[in-house]
């Protein structure tokens, strides 16, 4: 009986330790996960900007229609994330801003993310992208100019005619 109880004590031991390296292990792997989510972030905000930043300074209309064709694309992969979808304020040729003037004022275009979003997708926002693609002419020059959200995505794209 004595050796029942010891053989008991020590079956018992055996289990709460292997209990104790299975917790270790499982922290360990989610501590893990943790830091590589973080890392996948910032890999995928990269990822993310790299694809506007190509269109960034003086462009040719067509290249800057391209750059408004990826921003449609954008919209539609990404209509749950309105993170990831940039206000795009365009100033056509017409309605330059005088130095001293709000570029996002006197008569710029513009496509917004947020509340532009309906129960079928982002259909305002999109069909405001069309407006501003429909606009620029492609053999005049454009300047674009980026952005940074606080996130770290660009939140705004603008498009000034460039004479």
């Amino acid at each position: 009986m004595e050796n029942a109880s010891k053989a008991l004590i020590i079956a018992g031991s055996i289990l709460l330790a292997i209990l104790i390296i299975a917790m270790g292990v499982m922290i360990f792997n989610n501590a893990k996960n943790a830091a590589d989510t973080s890392t996948f972030d910032t890999a995928e905000i990269n990822m993310f900007n790299q694809k506007f930043e190509r269109y960034s300074n003086t462009q040719l209309g067509s290249q800057v229609k391209s750059l408004i064709s990826f921003a449609i694309s954008n919209a539609s992969t990404n209509k749950d994330e309105p993170s990831k979808l940039p206000t795009v304020i365009f100033v056509p040729e017409n309605k330059q801003p005088d130095a001293q003037d709000n570029p996002k004022a006197n008569g710029a275009m513009h496509a917004i993310d947020s509340g532009t979003t309906t129960n079928n997708g982002n259909e305002i926002y999109i069909k405001n992208l069309g407006d501003i693609r429909s606009t620029i002419k492609s053999t005049h020059n454009y300047k674009v100019t980026l952005d940074y959200a606080s996130t770290g995505l660009i939140g705004t794209i603008t498009i000034d005619y460039n004479p």
